[in-house]
């Protein structure tokens, strides 16, 4: 079997069975404290947009030169580098991880525990949970599914399908320095401006594939309907790329998303309920396999 296919699918295996890593060995959390300490050194220096360049190309060639060295060691120790080059490229992606938080929001909300359900939902989106009702929890839910869909399982997949695990973890690297630095506000507005460019360019592509990806997986609900809401909300957040996986869902399942005072998306559908959250979940499983089985058959053919 083809080695690229072997790396894929035993990675997939130990995500589904391990689920995320531990934190003291998980390839993000030492890439993350990298960003880290180089963005606390960036913030010393005069010239932000430069510093913040050169933090973006340090983490990335990193990646790379890790992707690398992972090809060595698996061209002179088979077994050895079969596992280890999984292992890392498991940790760019989290299919188990991504269902499991949205689950417990949906019992949570089952059980009428708001408090819990604003605390958990924490762990997937950065706005203020505090004042959610339970509409508004859910629908947060479900667009953190749909957008991390992309950025947590497609476009890492995608990428080291076509790059090998260089461009799994090149990708990483740069999704990362994204989510750590790549805010609009005073602190990181300049240092993170590259890595937030970046992230914008390397998931453009991505992001519009999830769309078709999100309808085949949304037959059992309304892909018509996904199709149609996709078209006309995509462009409502402020992201270029998140409105299409989250409006795709919200048609899919004919429930109103919205953030408070940002987008809204599917407006003339109601506010979804909770097991709409299980639902968005099913979509984004099925759409993970159909994935997973196109880049294997891609992976098959001749080049």
């Amino acid at each position: 079997m083809n080695l690229h296919i072997q790396v894929l699918l035993l990675a997939v295996a130990m995500d589904i069975l391990f689920g995320e890593m531990p934190g003291t060995i998980h390839p993000v959390v030492w890439l993350g404290a990298l960003i880290r300490q180089t963005s606390r050194i960036c913030e010393r220096v005069r010239w932000k947009y430069v510093s913040g360049l050169m933090l973006a190309l340090i983490c990335v060639s990193c990646a790379l030169v890790v992707g690398i060295l992972l090809t060595h060691i698996t061209a002179h120790l088979p077994i050895t580098g079969l596992f280890m080059m999984a292992y890392f490229l498991k940790s760019t992606f989290s299919i188990r991880s991504l269902i499991s938080s949205s689950n417990l929001i949906y019992k949570d909300l089952s059980a009428n525990d708001h408090k819990s359900a604003r605390k958990d939902l924490i762990s997937l989106v950065s706005r203020d949970t505090t004042t959610l009702d339970s509409h508004r929890i859910a629908s947060a839910a479900i667009e953190s599914t749909a957008e991390n869909f992309v950025d947590g399982i497609l476009s890492p997949i995608l990428y080291y399908a076509l790059f090998g695990i260089s461009g799994a973890l090149a990708y990483k690297a740069i999704n990362t320095l994204d989510s750590m630095v790549g805010y609009k506000n005073e602190r990181f507005r300049k240092i993170g401006f590259v890595s937030a460019r970046l992230d914008d360019i390397v998931n453009w592509i991505p992001a519009r594939l999830s769309v078709f990806v999100i309808l085949i997986a949304s037959v059992p609900y309304s892909p018509v309907s996904a199709l149609k809401t996709c078209i006309r909300d995509h462009a409502c957040p402020a992201s270029p790329n998140s409105g299409f996986p989250m409006a795709a869902i919200a048609g899919a399942l004919s429930c109103r998303l919205e953030k408070p005072g940002s987008y809204v998306l599917g407006s003339e559908y109601p506010d979804p309920d909770p097991q709409q959250i299980l639902q968005a979940n099913r979509i984004v499983l099925i759409a993970s396999f159909i994935l997973i089985v196109a880049v294997v058959m891609g992976l098959l053919l001749p080049i």
